[in-house]
């Protein structure tokens, strides 16, 4: 049966997904990510009215060629769209590595360097011919416990987690954002930028949307619960004052480490909040819909997540991988008996439960939205 026009207003959209969008792309990921004719069709019956008759030829062309196509799309899946270790003994060792930023060239890789809880340094390794080299120290870092790079959108200052003092008569040891500048000698000094950015209590995870607005997590008066996720829009000069997200995306419980997409479409974090999931602590994705407002979040599932803790998103400048920190083991480690050789080789190697830095193609996202629409559909 067909959907009315009406009825068109209680099919939700997602922010980035015009009403008439590209329907037969849709369907390719709806192939590729292995869901069945049956609700593809329900999807299409619900935006069929929207086509003209040229584009419902196209659909129906598009349709009878996934059916034939579809197991070929899904044995290459598992292949594609499989989160793998970003640069193996070099990036991600045997130490604690998370939080990547890219920068707008592809050449240089920051990340955070952490011994437990007693320091954290942020590093980087620039790519030669090919190859990703050997890490150093950030200018910059090395002193105090510092953290969680992310470039701004201008993509001339790194912005980062510090707990630098901000003055000379500053003792509080309080975690701000503070962000360095790019100059012909290198980066620049440190720079708080002051309220309503940073206040009294710590600030973590500073993230970017395309306008400049900051999200970041935070601990404050009126939290849904624990550490909630919060943006400062910018209006071209200036910060305006922290923003909760709201019960959409913030729980009772600890949400924190968000990554938001550029064009603000959806936003990818860690939530303690969510109920039960595949480990310790999950990624979830939000999309918003049509009117700006936030869906419910989705846990991004086993092709992210695993049994150990997922954190730190992260997106490629060039939009075509995310990066995300786990703390998942190598099964070998797991094998028994265990003897000192084995046990001395996994502490120095990746996989040893430390955290580790991972990549995925971004295709998962697009499967993620196409999924949400056809359940939306059913």
């Amino acid at each position: 049966m067909f959907t009315s026009k009406h009825q068109v207003s209680h099919i939700p959209t997602f922010s980035g997904i015009h009403p008439r969008m590209n329907i037969a792309h849709t369907l390719l990921i709806a192939f590729h990510g292995g869901y069945g004719t049956i609700h593809v069709a329900k999807y299409i019956s619900k935006r069929l009215f929207m086509t003209s008759f040229f584009q419902t030829t196209l659909l129906l062309t598009v349709l009878l060629l996934c059916c034939s196509t579809a197991k070929a799309q899904q044995a290459s899946q598992p292949q594609q769209l499989q989160a793998r270790l970003f640069a193996p003994g070099i990036i991600s060792t045997g130490m604690y590595e998370r939080d990547g930023a890219l920068s707008p060239d592809g050449q240089t890789f920051y990340y955070t360097l952490r011994y437990r809880r007693d320091m954290a340094g942020i590093a980087h390794s620039k790519k030669v011919k090919g190859t990703w080299g050997e890490p150093q120290m950030a200018s910059f870092s090395g002193e105090y416990y510092d953290l969680e790079p992310v470039f701004h959108p201008d993509g001339k200052r790194l912005f980062f987690v510090s707990n630098r003092p901000v003055d000379e008569t500053d003792s509080t040891g309080d975690f701000n954002i503070w962000y360095v500048t790019l100059t012909p000698n290198g980066w620049s000094e440190p720079v708080n930028p002051g309220p309503p950015l940073n206040r009294k209590g710590n600030e973590f995870y500073p993230s970017f949307t395309r306008d400049g607005s900051l999200y970041f997590t935070a601990e404050r008066e009126h939290t849904h619960g624990g550490e909630d996720l919060y943006v400062c829009d910018y209006d071209g000069s200036r910060y305006m004052p922290p923003r909760n997200l709201g019960d959409s995306i913030n729980t009772s419980k600890g949400e924190y480490n968000s990554f938001i997409a550029p064009d603000g479409s959806y936003i990818i974090y860690t939530s303690d909040g969510m109920g039960p999931g595949y480990g310790s602590g999950d990624l979830y994705i939000a999309f918003r819909d049509e009117k700006g407002v936030w869906r419910k979040a989705v846990n991004m599932g086993e092709a992210v997540n695993s049994e150990a803790f997922e954190f730190c998103p992260s997106l490629s400048p060039d939009g075509q991988y995310l990066f995300f920190t786990s703390q998942r083991k190598d099964q070998q480690i797991k094998q028994k008996p265990m003897n000192y050789t084995r046990l001395k080789t996994f502490q120095g190697k990746p996989g040893n439960g430390n955290g580790d830095i991972y990549r995925i193609d971004i295709g998962i996202i697009d499967q993620i939205r196409t999924k949400m629409l056809i359940k939306v559909a059913d």
